[in-house]
Order: C-alpha cells, then structure tokens, then sequence
C-alpha cells in the first residue's frame, strides 16, 4: 500500500462514513457537524485523513481493477497501455481549479472544464488543459473526432477559458 492509499479505521468510523457517502450535501454537513460534537476536533481531523486515504486506496483499486479487465477480458497486452485515464482526488482538486475559470455552457458532457465530468477529475486530462492553458488552439475536444479518431475541434471549455484569461498571465496553471 502506498504512503497516499494508507489508512485505517475503525468499523464505527466505516459506518459513519457509510451514512455520509449516501447523503445530500446538507445532511452530509450535518453529520459531521454531529461525529465534531461527539469526537471532538482531533477525531474529526483524523476521521478525514484516514477518509483520504480510504479513497485514494479506492480510485487505485479502480485503476487496477481496469487494467486487469483490458488485460484478461479484452486481450490488450500490458506494454500497449500505461494504464487508464481514471479520476482520483488530486485529479478532482485540479478539475476545480480548472472549472473555476470559465462558463461551461455549450460544452461537452465529459469536458475538463466542466465540474465533476470524468475528465474534470482525471490528474492527466486537468494537467494537459492547464498546460495547454494560453495556447488558442492547443486543447482539442475529445467529443468531436474523426474517422480516424483525432479531435477535430477546439474543446469549447478550452476556448470559453482562454478567452476569460486573456491578458492575464498571473492565474496559477500548474495545478499538479
């Protein structure tokens, strides 16, 4: 287990955090507005570090668990893929710097720049949109392909963005 995918907790924690994962936004706020009351700052601290953990651990077990399907269930050799683009939470943090500067109107159902899409919260798909931040024509929608498969327009997130950070090279672009 890596350092980021360490954690540990006990089945009440387990239990809590069931309960939260299965509520709205408000009860969510609430329950943990309750577990603070009960198990104090410190305990709250600890219940979110090890939830990081917790799903770091899961997004990597996705990960994994993707591979082994190409690998045994579609016959894909391991040396012809460096893995799948899967979100995971630093991926997600970058979506949020990313959807944060633009509009999302018009744009694609999975775009980068639209929160919470799977390119959104992908570390490789918000690093190469923040990289590809003051280039015009640099950030392709991957919606719209050719028969060949390669984009064939500008990614509308791309452009809304680079349109509203024109003339501002201050902004922070490199979200890893």
């Amino acid at each position: 287990m890596s350092e980021v995918t360490e954690y540990s907790m006990t089945p009440e924690q387990a239990l809590f955090l069931s309960k939260v994962a299965q509520a709205h936004l408000q009860e969510r706020r609430a329950l943990f507005r309750s577990y603070a009351a009960t198990q104090g700052y410190e305990g709250l601290l600890d219940l979110f570090a090890q939830f990081v953990g917790m799903a770091n651990s899961v997004a990597e077990n996705c990960r994994e668990m993707t591979d082994l399907v190409l690998i045994t269930e579609m016959g894909m050799n391991p040396d012809k893929f460096d893995s799948i683009n899967l979100p995971t939470l630093h991926g997600a943090c970058q979506g949020v710097m990313l959807a944060a500067r633009c509009d999302p109107t018009g744009a694609c159902h999975g775009c980068a720049y639209r929160l919470g899409s799977i390119a959104n919260q992908s570390p490789m798909a918000t690093s190469e949109a923040a990289y590809m931040s003051f280039d015009k024509k640099g950030f392709m929608c991957h919606a719209e392909l050719d028969e060949a498969l390669i984009p064939t327009k500008v990614c509308v997130g791309h452009a809304r963005a680079f349109k509203a950070d024109a003339g501002n090279h201050d902004l922070p672009i490199d979200l890893c």
